[in-house]
């Protein structure tokens, strides 16, 4: 799960599931932040590829919450990609290694990119969804103080550079 720049959010859900080997994963995520095609340290080892997600999140930068169901259609096709190898540098040699990483992007507006990739330079887009927004605030979630800490290092960024809602 990955931002972009300057525009972190909280993802307070987070469950993957995969109808053909009969597992599932929740986590609660916490703060999502920098960078958009840098995978963060978080990972899971999956005995198959997964093919029914649920996040929830809130961008700090809209003050909104958005919650996205995602079905993929072809689970089996983005598992043999997946095996693919795909030539990047690493410690300055070129390797050869399987886009083993996939990567939930989410955008300002509701955006939710998905990636395979197994650096930055060789990353497939497999994916494009659009999540809806709900009422955080009727659900009783307050991220006040967050918000206050996020606006602290990016208000700055925010306020020269807008929100921008294409381009992801």
């Amino acid at each position: 799960m990955v931002a972009p720049e300057h525009y972190d959010v909280w993802v307070d859900k987070f469950f993957i599931e995969s109808f053909s080997e009969d597992i599932g994963w929740r986590r609660p995520f916490g703060i999502v932040s920098c960078c958009w095609k840098h995978p963060p340290f978080s990972r899971a080892q999956w005995q198959a590829t997964p093919e029914l997600f649920l996040i929830r999140w809130f961008s700090f930068a809209e003050q909104q919450a958005y919650e996205a169901v995602i079905k993929l259609e072809n689970p089996a096709e983005i598992s043999e990609k997946m095996k693919e190898s795909a030539p990047f540098e690493r410690y300055g040699e070129m390797v050869d290694r399987p886009r083993y990483n996939l990567v939930l992007g989410l955008a300002p507006g509701g955006t939710v990119v998905m990636w395979i990739m197994n650096s930055e330079e060789n990353a497939i887009e497999v994916g494009r969804y659009q999540a809806r927004r709900y009422d955080h605030k009727e659900e009783g979630e307050d991220y006040t103080r967050r918000t206050e800490t996020y606006l602290e290092r990016q208000g700055d960024y925010l306020r020269q550079q807008g929100i921008q809602y294409d381009g992801w």
